[in-house]
């Protein structure tokens, strides 16, 4: 019961004072979150740019004759991660308890949904291995394995396994060409080791320690290494080990789970949100002796596509 003399509830005052404060309030936080986006959106702009710059600088160390007509196509002499990857628990790895696990297929580019490139940049000799499982029920095409001399989607080669048998492609421009295949029933959800020992021209693919052929295939004498999933396959990888003079092994149980591996940390287009560089390469007013080429990068802001490119002249 309120006090003789004394007023219950709020004054209007008060309520004025109290619809003051709110406004401030909400008006604070429009403008915290209007900074925000605009910083975002600055950020991803700057994050774009780069990816831009680094296509165009790449793009003019690459030999002349393989600057091919395009439009929107895939970037070119880049190697990108594409995933989500994280590592996660798993007590069937054979270092457990952790494995490095791609969970969610990405649109396909040449069969490939998903790439996990190694840290360290382009290798040529090198022994490189990786334990790999695919994940129960995977969809029919599936595949998984590793890539090795990769220099983009388009040129690499891939030694991988799939329910009917393990093979060894070479990508070159965009084509992929089964260059070495056996037949054998391979099933998911259990653990293969593939393994390539890459010595000039001299490809020796073995699985579970056993040698399997050595392939000669000069296409490509260097590039990255990664690890790869194949037409929406979700796999699990272990024990991936590089051996080009000393040998460093990678087995993900010191790491954080749903954490990605500081080294292995590697920002590439698909970070930005919906994500994808696209390239268009023309000869420039005709003369096939001088390429006008476009690098573009396009990401969504709160459902708005964005767009940055830039062009260039490139002269044989």
């Amino acid at each position: 019961m309120p006090v003789r003399g004394q007023t219950s509830g709020f004054t209007m005052m008060e309520a004025l004072m109290t619809i003051g404060i709110a406004a401030m309030l909400l008006a604070v936080f429009t403008a915290l979150l209007t900074v925000t986006i605009v910083l975002r959106r600055a950020q991803n702009g700057l994050v774009a740019a780069n990816f831009i710059q680094e296509e165009l600088d790449t793009l003019r160390t690459l030999p002349f004759a393989e600057l091919l007509t395009r439009t929107d196509g895939n970037f070119l002499g880049v190697a990108m991660t594409r995933g989500p990857w994280k590592v996660a628990a798993d007590a069937t790895a054979p270092s457990s308890p952790n494995a490095y696990v791609m969970e969610s297929a990405q649109s396909a580019v040449i069969e490939e949904t998903g790439l996990a490139v190694l840290p360290g940049n382009y290798r040529e000799d090198f022994t490189f291995s990786a334990k790999i499982k695919v994940m129960p029920s995977p969809p029919a095409g599936w595949g998984a394995g590793i890539a090795f001399r990769y220099r983009d989607a388009e040129n690499h080669y891939r030694f991988r396994f799939s329910s009917g048998g393990i093979a060894l492609d070479r990508v070159l421009q965009g084509t992929k060409t089964t260059i070495w295949t056996q037949s054998a029933t391979y099933n998911a959800d259990t653990w293969y080791t593939l393994e390539v020992v890459a010595a000039g021209a001299n490809l020796t693919l073995k699985k579970n320690g056993a040698t399997l052929a050595t392939v000669i295939d000069g296409s490509f004498t260097r590039g990255d290494l990664a690890l790869m999933a194949i037409n929406g396959a979700l796999i699990h990888a272990d024990d991936a080990a590089v051996t080009a003079g000393a040998t460093t092994t990678w087995n993900f149980n010191a790491e954080a789970v749903n954490a990605v591996p500081t080294d292995w940390q590697r920002m590439s287009v698909a970070n930005l949100p919906s994500g994808v560089g696209k390239l268009t390469i023309a000869n420039y007013l005709g003369n096939t002796n001088v390429k006008n080429v476009t690098a573009k990068v396009q990401w969504t802001e709160l459902g708005i596509m964005r767009t940055a490119s830039s062009a260039t002249l490139i002269a044989k």
